[in-house]
């Protein structure tokens, strides 16, 4: 599921592991899994993706981070007939 709803992100069934974060920099699109600092903060429960998200500190991880052209994600991998 894509979401830019912090209510949904609120959801205490959502982990650490199923959240990509996506931003935009210099005019591109970059995504990638949260940095070890965010994963701590979500299993501590210190806060929610949710909330991180409304303080804007829901950002891909630096070393992580692949542009949209990376990701292929709407690429099949069987050809049609």
């Amino acid at each position: 599921m894509t979401s830019h709803s912090p209510e949904l992100l609120d959801d205490p069934g959502i982990s650490e592991e199923m959240l990509v974060a996506v931003a935009a920099e210099d005019g591109k699109t970059v995504a990638g899994r949260v940095d070890d600092a965010t994963k701590s903060v979500l299993r501590d429960h210190l806060y929610t993706a949710g909330e991180l998200l409304r303080v804007n500190q829901l950002r891909p991880d630096p070393d992580e981070r692949k542009t949209h052209e990376q990701l292929r994600l709407f690429e099949s991998g069987s050809a049609a007939s």
